[in-house]
């Protein structure tokens, strides 16, 4: 066998929505599932048919495959018939572990390779993935496999330690799920990391000897393991949450607060786990989200306090006279602070006789008609906000 190894308040009452900043940039790797390709392979150890695509190994003992379903290739053909790709036609097949027990190379390892698109950023974080699935071509499974990410070119080849391949670094992105050991659906491997800068290359494969190598046997003749990899990505990512700035609530109000982190559970600080919050009393209110796919907690503090009455639910300004004499100054009876109210509203004259009725008042009696003198009205206004009523009477003058 070959071995591969928010001003937060209007003076209405609505309800608000503040959201988060998540960001997940573009994906930074090149060729990410491996479907761009110079031609079919015809065999195995051929992955740099999927360029810009490497196996690091720098000499001619070990290799990594190109799988994909052009490829007529038997043996590519027999793993292709137990494990499609996980997205379109095409992945990597590897393998990180072969058994010195049996013959093997001490630490023989098989990794892929590439180049990112641009440098990484120092103190930007990073969010990484791939999905790997174990082959029924391989006859171990382990845990032991993830992404190292370095700024230079990983040669992993060794000809002074006799064929040992291993690369002695510590990974960005480890397994976390235990020894893999489903060969039908496919793990995602996932985490994030905060670049110290000018990273621009991403090795995936297992890191740690022989010794350290956690694996278990699948098939009686356990000389090696054998893992497909596909849909790889590396994305700046942020999930800062932010409540907004602290507010003032009117009475009748709410604010929904929403943190709109996607796949992440919160946990808000009266122990509830909804979604969103709703806000309709002052207080302190506080979200922690968790993000379980990259193991991330964030949180953020929002204080909501009272607004001044006078803001909430602004006192009526009634005129006490006005001059309809179409010079747009004073011409009608309007009332300041109206919008805040449902008006009705009636117009007597100084005999007691009601010469305007009007229940949906909008600021639009100019008593165009009357003589000059004084009238009198009565006002009924209903608080849009909270319902309350309250009644006016009073006097106005017209002159001419």
């Amino acid at each position: 066998m070959k071995y591969k190894l928010i001003y937060l308040f209007i003076l209405l009452s609505i309800e608000y929505n503040v959201f988060s900043q998540n960001i997940i940039s573009n994906n930074l790797v090149p060729n990410p599932g491996f479907e761009e390709f110079s031609s079919c392979p015809y065999t195995f150890s051929q992955i740099k048919l999927a360029i810009p695509w490497d196996d690091t190994r720098g000499g001619n003992i070990g290799s990594t495959d190109y799988i994909n379903i052009c490829s007529s290739y038997t043996y590519i053909q027999y793993i292709l018939f137990k494990n499609l790709p996980y997205k379109g036609n095409a992945c990597a097949g590897l393998h990180p572990y072969g058994n010195n027990n049996i013959g093997l190379f001490t630490n023989y390892r098989e990794y892929i390779e590439v180049k990112l698109k641009q440098k990484l950023i120092k103190n930007k974080h990073y969010c990484c993935k791939f999905f790997t699935v174990l082959s029924t071509y391989g006859a171990i499974a382990t845990e032991n496999i993830g992404i190292l990410i370095t700024k230079t070119y990983v040669n992993s080849f060794n000809p002074l330690a006799q064929g040992e391949m291993l690369i002695d670094s510590v990974p960005q992105i480890i397994n976390k799920n235990g020894i893999i050991t489903d060969s039908i659906n496919w793990t995602k491997i996932s985490g994030i990391f905060q670049s110290n800068g000018d990273e621009q290359y991403i090795t995936i494969g297992n890191f740690e000897n022989d010794n350290n190598t956690n694996w278990i046997p699948i098939k009686f003749e356990a000389d090696a393991a054998y893992y497909l990899i596909d849909d790889i990505s590396v994305c700046e990512c942020s999930f800062d949450i932010n409540l907004g700035t602290d507010a003032k609530l009117c009475e009748g109000d709410k604010i929904i607060l929403n943190p709109d982190l996607p796949n992440a559970s919160y946990t808000w600080q009266d122990s509830s786990h909804a979604a969103t919050y709703e806000v309709r009393q002052p207080g302190t209110y506080w979200v922690r989200a968790y993000v379980a796919e990259y193991g991330i907690t964030t949180s953020d503090t929002i204080v909501i306090s009272a607004e001044d009455e006078n803001i909430c639910n602004p006192p009526l300004i009634i005129p006490n006279f006005i001059t309809p004499n179409g010079d747009g100054n004073n011409d009608d009876f309007s009332i300041g602070n109206a919008a805040n109210y449902e008006l009705s509203l009636q117009i007597f004259n100084r005999w007691g006789n009601m010469i305007n009725q009007n229940t949906s008042y909008q600021n639009d009696f100019n008593c165009k008609t009357c003589a000059e003198g004084v009238y009198y009205y009565l006002l009924i206004a209903k608080n849009k906000r909270n319902g309350s009523v309250k009644e006016y009477k009073g006097s106005v003058t017209v002159l001419k």
